[in-house]
């Protein structure tokens, strides 16, 4: 089978086409042929050597594909189902993908193989955020740093459909794209605007951007029982900080793309599979 393999760390210049052996699953594992796969910005701190320094190396973490052999103690899932799943450094920038059973979720009918794949990781994080992280719920007051991102424009959404009053921060095209697709969200360019003096007595901030001006800036329109969670920001000393760790997981996945096909959200994807 075809692969992308890269040759050497820290050098994308190092990546071709290769022919490379069809991967062997376990007994709890998929074989998926893959029909799309994401590029998610863990692929390039692997590729950086973030696993270590071993090559050649297949990079790709999330694929959507069509199960064609299951492994002999799987009872979840069946050759012909349609599955989408993020695995960190799973070789997945290849045509056939071996995937866990536990990372794995079936992709609704209505949802193409592309579109899954452009929403895993940022669908799972946005999730975990907004509901674990934040606890949003009707009537609460939040900001939504990176609008425009693939976890900031999952977010808003997701904000907005738990019924919360969104204000979010972007720049350029992706400030004016979410002025258009939200009238009702409240955006603030970033590199113009000070949110500061507008925003008081917020429930939540989720931060997309880890910069500690941001964190500074966004402890200031807190509320004292307020949350701050942050997917890239690793620590403060404010009580009201709440530390992300995304946590790739199949039911988590599954829970957000039947979410997705139903709710009311906009579904204009502003990441894209190759």
């Amino acid at each position: 089978m075809k692969a992308v393999v890269l040759h050497e760390i820290d050098n994308l210049d190092s990546l071709t086409d290769d022919e490379v052996p069809a991967p062997t699953i376990g007994r709890d594992e998929l074989l998926v042929q893959a029909h799309a796969q994401a590029v998610d910005p863990v692929d390039y701190k692997i590729a950086a050597g973030m696993l270590g320094s071993e090559t050649p190396l297949i990079l790709g973490s999330t694929v959507a594909g069509e199960v064609i052999a299951v492994g002999e103690a799987v009872t979840d899932f069946k050759v012909g189902d349609r599955i989408a799943a993020q695995v960190r450094g799973g070789a997945n920038y290849a045509e056939q993908v071996a995937v866990p059973t536990h990372f794995a979720a079936i992709i609704p009918a209505n949802v193409s193989y592309v579109d899954a794949a452009s929403v895993v990781l940022g669908g799972q994080t946005a999730l975990q955020a907004i509901n674990r992280g934040l606890n949003v719920s009707a009537g609460q007051k939040v900001l939504i740093h990176g609008g425009s991102g693939a976890v900031g424009y999952v977010a808003v959404q997701l904000a907005i459909a738990a019924g919360a009053e969104v204000a979010t921060t972007a720049s350029g095209w992706g400030a004016e794209m979410l002025r258009q697709q939200f009238p009702n969200v409240q955006v603030f360019d970033y590199r113009a605007d000070d949110f500061t003096t507008s925003l008081h007595d917020f429930d939540g901030v989720l931060d997309t951007v880890g910069a500690d001006q941001v964190l500074a800036d966004s402890y200031k329109i807190l509320k004292p029982s307020g949350k701050l969670a942050s997917v890239v920001a690793r620590q403060s000393d404010d009580s009201r900080f709440v530390r992300l760790i995304n946590k790739p997981e199949g039911a988590n996945l599954q829970v957000y793309l039947v979410s997705w096909q139903t709710a009311p959200c906009e579904r204009l994807l502003t990441v894209r599979c190759l």
